[in-house]
């Protein structure tokens, strides 16, 4: 009953001429969903590891006056279609190329968070920079896999005890993880929201992603990104935000100081700011 209230109000919004909120067809039975609003060129916003669309509040209400945004739940997270098969990043950049080819989007700036740059660059393995004008990679890591010139990581070890406590213990660890995202004081009510959110990912889901992204290295994918880049890092990120940088031409790196992981929740202002001065300097 939520979530038919839920999409009889984004109708109301969408005949207001603000909102446009629909579903794509990515597969037989797999519908992603999607809100775009305003006018302009395109910025496609995609949110991290089992994280929706409105995570993104604060940049749809800033961007939507100049561009037209486009914000969306990955397949499984959201009020996209529940599967069974296809949850791996690889698929997920599939899903993202219909969703761009499906509304005509062209010459777009694609922002992604933490485990979306993952998706972005298994995007740009498959797809090459087709429909891209830039992207923006918001504190995601191309590996999470502890080697011998990667020591920031995790062994195998790690990664398997990792998954299988979040298997096992999915709402304390969903509640350690949204409070690791914020530096800043957030409200009781909007903490519970991001936590609600997230457990709308069916859990052997978002351990199957979860294993995807902490166990595939894809460092050797950054050189493919032939487009203007802008990476934005906590401090704590900083070194792989560098390492980013090193390996993507013609890219940018900005680290927050004081900032959380959702740094575009915890300070909007400036990394809107930050945002702006980027699309205005790649135009």
């Amino acid at each position: 009953m939520r979530i038919t209230i839920l999409w009889a109000a984004l109708l109301l919004f969408a005949h207001s001429g603000s909102l446009w909120a629909e579903f794509v067809e990515v597969a037989p039975q797999v519908k992603i969903y999607y809100e775009s609003s305003g006018q302009g060129e395109p910025l496609l916003f995609v949110p991290g590891w089992m994280m929706t669309s409105g995570i993104w509040k604060e940049q749809v209400a800033t961007f939507s006056k100049t561009h037209r945004v486009v914000v969306m739940d990955p397949r499984c997270q959201g009020n996209s279609s529940k599967v069974l098969a296809g949850n791996t990043l690889q698929q997920q950049a599939k899903d993202l190329r219909r969703l761009m080819e499906s509304l005509q989007l062209d010459g777009v700036t694609v922002v992604a968070w933490s485990m979306a740059v993952a998706v972005v660059l298994e995007y740009v393995n498959q797809f090459g920079n087709d429909r891209l004008k830039s992207v923006v990679l918001v504190d995601g890591w191309p590996s999470m896999v502890k080697k011998d010139d990667w020591p920031k990581g995790l062994t195998p070890e790690e990664t398997n005890r990792l998954v299988l406590d979040w298997e096992n213990n999915r709402m304390a660890k969903t509640n350690e993880f949204v409070d690791s995202l914020f530096t800043t004081e957030r409200s009781d009510p909007e903490l519970e929201w991001v936590v609600k959110e997230a457990l709308r990912t069916p859990t052997t889901v978002a351990t199957i992603l979860g294993y995807d992204y902490f166990s595939s290295d894809r460092r050797p994918l950054l050189s493919k990104i032939a487009v203007p880049a802008l990476i934005t890092m906590t401090p704590e990120n900083k070194e792989v935000g560098e390492f980013m940088k090193s390996q993507i031409p013609n890219s940018q790196l900005t680290v927050f100081e004081g900032l959380g992981h959702a740094m575009f929740l915890d300070d909007p202002k400036k990394f809107n700011e930050r945002l702006a001065a980027f699309l205005k300097f790649i135009d």
